[in-house]
């Protein structure tokens, strides 16, 4: 059942209620989908660290990619896939891939930074909507009773507080989840450049 104080907001609460449901959902997916296990592999990671760059390392490290899930994994067997080509072109070949893989896990982030700026404007809308009531019923009423006027902007304020706490959390997950995939990135990077180094040595 909705509450009281959300009707008293008015009309832009229903949009805000949509950006803080679908902000959420996109908040807790992003979360799971960006756990670093899902993304690298520990054991390409040891393999990698800690293997010198032998042929039969690079048979193991061929193998053992085959059957890994994780992003990292498709890299590796992408390379592996391309070793028959001169290393610029292998090179080529894998950034075209890692834009792809990319744009996989920026997945959902523009939508949630539109719900961080827009959910501010969607409470301001919602409070001046209110303001411009609150307006036409003391022109045609009268000042009546202060708490009746106090109460009249307090329902005006809550589109703005609903707007802000929408917007803050999206926010911070924004830029924390953008900071996660920027560093994931250079990780795999690390290990990519590592694994093309080891291949045309």
């Amino acid at each position: 059942m909705i509450p009281e104080w959300f009707h008293q907001g008015g009309v832009a609460m229903y949009p805000l209620l949509l950006c803080s449901v679908v902000g959420f959902a996109i908040i807790i997916e992003r979360t799971w989908g960006l756990r670093r296990s899902r993304i690298i592999a520990p054991a390409l990671e040891d393999m990698i660290d800690s293997t010198p760059a032998t042929g039969d390392a690079h048979e193991k490290l061929k193998t053992l990619s085959a059957n890994d899930t994780t992003v990292l994994g498709e890299l590796f067997r992408a390379i592996f896939s391309h070793s028959t080509m001169a290393k610029h072109e292998n090179v080529e070949a894998i950034q075209s891939i890692a834009r792809q893989i990319v744009g996989r896990l920026e997945r959902g982030l523009t939508t949630l930074s539109i719900i961080a700026e827009i959910s501010p404007l969607l409470g301001l809308l919602g409070t001046c909507s209110g303001m411009v009531k609150l307006f036409v019923d003391v022109a045609q009423h009268g000042l009546g009773e202060p708490a009746q006027i106090s109460r009249g902007i307090f329902e005006a304020l809550i589109a703005t507080v609903t707007g802000l706490a929408v917007a803050i959390p999206a926010l911070v997950a924004y830029m924390y989840l953008r900071r996660r995939i920027e560093l994931l990135v250079l990780e795999m990077e690390r290990y990519t450049n590592e694994l093309l180094a080891r291949l045309y040595r």
